[in-house]
């Protein structure tokens, strides 16, 4: 469960920095139905196969709503040159 989790919030914090909320909602139902026939394989009972399901899409959207409102937070001193990583430093 660990690493469900730890995988779907850096898979939410990708998907934040490219794509606005639509994408979500594809990416939520095709990775349930993956946990789901991956736990149906397994033999996982109905309350882990749940569980799973629900860590996955709560820290999916998690990352990504954090990501998102990082992104937003950045760009304005980004785009001022108030804050830049690649250029000169400049000297007053």
């Amino acid at each position: 469960m660990t690493a469900l989790a730890i995988c779907s919030t850096l898979i939410g914090s990708l998907l934040g920095f490219r794509f606005r909320f639509i994408v979500l909602l594809p990416l939520i139902f095709v990775g349930s139905v993956g946990l789901v026939a991956t736990s149906i394989a397994e033999g996982k009972s109905l309350f882990q196969t749940l569980s799973a399901v629900a860590i996955f899409v709560c820290l999916l959207q998690l990352g990504y709503i954090c990501t998102a409102f990082l992104r937003e937070a950045v760009t304005p001193a980004h785009a001022a040159g108030r804050w830049s990583l690649l250029g000169s430093p400049k000297l007053p």
